[in-house]
């Protein structure tokens, strides 16, 4: 190997360590069984930092009752697992590979304690962190686009509450002209930004709406007092249909731009009206 750093052994290197490892082993007697793998080993440790031998050096050492070596093969489906788009150069790169001899595995247990060796070859190493590094970039790439598409509903669903067109429509009919309003709004294709607005922006408004008109309605007497004072309610006060007229401007003025229902402006109405 060319890297002294390199935690993998080419597969000349790794099929000497298989063929010599059972001689190895008889030599420090120790037996070689097959046995189940220990999933999660408490010590793991990996060639070329630590040499097959050291590693039967130790398990000699702590009076390992047998080892277990596993060849592993590399296998493409497993592979690539269920990752999607994976680049051409990487899949043929892997594929050329499939069925090959990819490491070995070294497993023994003593005094209570699992210990695990394994040895890679370079070109799995190689392909692993390939395919490691296309999976990073196209989740960062998978996160900015949720982010972009996130901030793109919320920008046309603030847009929506501060349009005073939406605003002033009728509460009954606000989520058609909600709708309406991001529709128009909608880039030509793929605008999965506007879509969720075009989902969230109806129940959004309508939470905007009802908290202005929930402050409205907690100080009601002073509202009604100070609509009374009005010059115009004066002068219109004994005409139903005018009254109310200015009790809906003077609403939505105190509102920011909201129009109340049917019900509220007649229940204000009948609250404000003069006494006969």
């Amino acid at each position: 190997m060319t890297d002294d750093d390199s935690s993998s052994v080419t597969p000349a290197e790794l099929r000497a360590m298989l063929e010599r490892a059972p001689l190895e082993a008889a030599g420090r007697n120790l037996r070689m069984l097959p046995a189940m793998v220990v999933k999660n080993a408490d010590v793991l440790f990996a060639a070329p930092e630590v040499s097959l031998d050291d590693a039967l050096d130790i398990a000699a050492h702590v009076g390992a009752a047998f080892v277990t070596l596993r060849e592993r093969m590399f296998d493409l489906a497993e592979f690539l697992g269920d990752a999607e788009g994976v680049p051409a150069g990487i899949r043929n790169n892997a594929a050329s590979h499939d069925g090959d001899l990819e490491g070995m595995d070294l497993q023994f247990i003593g005094a209570g304690v699992s210990y695990a060796w394994w040895a890679a070859v370079d070109w799995s190493q190689e392909i692993t962190a390939e395919l490691e590094e296309w999976q990073e970039d196209a989740d960062e790439k998978r996160d900015r686009e949720r982010r972009e598409r996130l901030a793109r509903a919320q920008q046309l669903i603030q847009a929506a509450i501060d349009d005073a067109g939406v605003r002033a429509a009728k509460p009954m009919s606000r989520k058609a002209v909600v709708e309406a309003f991001i529709r128009g709004r909608m880039g030509p294709k793929n605008d999965v930004g506007a879509e969720y607005a075009l989902r969230w922006a109806p129940q959004r408004v309508a939470e905007e709406w009802r908290s202005a008109y929930a402050l409205l309605d907690n100080s009601a007497k002073v509202f009604i007092a100070d609509l009374q004072e009005l010059a115009e309610w004066q002068r219109s006060k004994w005409k139903p249909s005018e009254r109310r007229e200015v009790l809906l401007r003077y609403a939505m003025s105190r509102t920011g731009g909201w129009a109340p229902t049917d019900k509220w402006l007649k229940d204000i109405d009948a609250k404000s009206a003069p006494s006969t």
